[in-house]
């Protein structure tokens, strides 16, 4: 028996929703402290981070749980839950709609369950490997394949790969949300053509990698090799810029984009 089929999925997506609803109480209002890369960190993601490291447990005994902010408990589990619990704190701090509930469950390393939940917006996407995505309720389909991008199509770079690429050669509106699990969720349901990333863990991925996969996404490096998510919850993160859509659009992406 799979892990979903020992799982009420339905009971995940409400904790997730439960716990974006309760952090969407201090959404703008709460102070953040320096974690030792410089980045924010503030008390609702640890105590969000808590709550869904609780609710895992009672949900699948046994598995294990990697956080963006305590780390893994039972990091070797067979089921290892994949989380963060405020992807995109610096919008929560400074008050802006693109940040989100994120977790994951991986199965010897693959996305089998993914949920992701924008409270700002009351945006909820989630997916079961084998069994499609949805999106507030409704069944996503497959993504456009394309191998072209267009002057008004929307191409995503995280803020550290916009950084270090030339991105020169793109025809497109290039964003950067601050969120990658918004921007894997939103390429999924076709709202961005593609993602482009740099420095990003599985704890920020795993739920969108689920949710992309039911709709025909993929995830490589630039160079063209696969993104080795056994090898990702060892090293937590990417050390290489990597692509996220739909194939054709992934390869075009790869022959458009250059290192600095």
């Amino acid at each position: 028996m799979g892990a979903t089929e020992q799982l009420d999925v339905e009971a995940v997506v409400r904790v997730v929703v439960d716990a974006g609803r309760r952090a969407m109480e201090r959404w703008g209002t709460v102070s953040p402290s320096l974690k030792s890369d410089a980045s924010y960190v503030t008390e609702v993601d640890l105590a969000t981070e808590r709550f869904l490291a609780g609710k895992a447990e009672q949900l699948l005994p046994g598995s294990g749980f990697l956080g963006e902010e305590f780390g893994a408990q039972r990091e070797d589990a067979e089921l290892l839950w994949a989380c963060d619990p405020i992807d995109g704190t610096t919008n929560f701090v400074w008050g802006l709609p693109h940040w989100g509930v994120s977790l994951g469950l991986l199965e010897r390393g693959i996305p089998t369950l993914g949920v992701i939940y924008l409270p700002a917006l009351d945006d909820l996407y989630w997916a079961v490997r084998g069994k499609g995505a949805c999106r507030n309720g409704k069944p996503l389909g497959a993504v456009p394949d394309r191998s072209t991008i267009q002057l008004e199509d929307t191409l995503c770079l995280t803020s550290n790969a916009l950084k270090t690429l030339n991105t020169e050669a793109v025809a497109g509106r290039l964003r950067c949300l601050g969120s990658i699990a918004t921007e894997l969720a939103y390429t999924a349901c076709g709202c961005l053509c593609g993602t482009v990333g740099l420095h990003e863990g599985i704890v920020d991925m795993a739920a969108g990698l689920c949710i992309g996969a039911e709709v025909g996404c993929i995830i490589q490096y630039l160079d063209g090799s696969p993104v080795d998510l056994h090898r990702l919850i060892r090293v937590r993160r990417t050390d290489r810029h990597f692509a996220f859509g739909p194939p054709a659009l992934v390869k075009l992406v790869q022959n458009l984009l250059h290192e600095r």
